[in-house]
């Protein structure tokens, strides 16, 4: 029992300080080299992602998925005016995330911080509006046991 209890705390206090070393060796918070700024220019696919090339920036444009079916033309080579969030890509110089917080797309401003939450009205891909459960059918996705 003396073993087991040693173990653990050993497995603890390894687990502690690792997660104190920070991510890549830095200790300042996501959220502290984030600043807001309102970019100009096209939709392009780079590496695969929608992205915004301003001069040598890279801009990887963070918003709902949902908002590129519902709005008629935005699309790749769309010129859009975006506001919003960056923050460096860790190893990838003069890359950033943008989370986009207001679009301004064919004269009309569509305002994106309500749906930093994600698109299923926090039900989340599980969760149903109905009683039958989850994605598979049944309940709880478990085929009605």
């Amino acid at each position: 029992m003396k073993r087991i209890a040693i173990v653990l705390l050993i497995a603890v206090v390894a687990t502690g300080a690792v997660a104190a070393q920070g991510y890549w060796g830095t200790t300042a918070p996501a959220a502290a080299t984030q600043t807001l700024v309102k970019i100009e220019g096209k939709l392009a696919l780079v590496q695969g992602h929608p992205a915004i090339v301003v001069k040598d920036k890279t801009y990887f444009v963070q918003m709902p998925q949902l908002v590129y079916g519902f709005i008629d033309g935005l699309a790749e080579g769309a010129t859009v005016k975006l506001e919003g969030y960056e923050q460096a890509v860790p190893l990838a110089a003069n890359s950033f995330f943008y989370r986009v917080t207001k679009l301004t797309f064919g004269g009309k401003d569509y305002d994106l911080s309500q749906m930093a939450g994600g698109m299923m009205g926090g039900r989340g891909m599980m969760g149903g509006a109905d009683s039958r459960g989850g994605m598979m059918g049944g309940r709880g996705g478990r085929g009605g046991r």
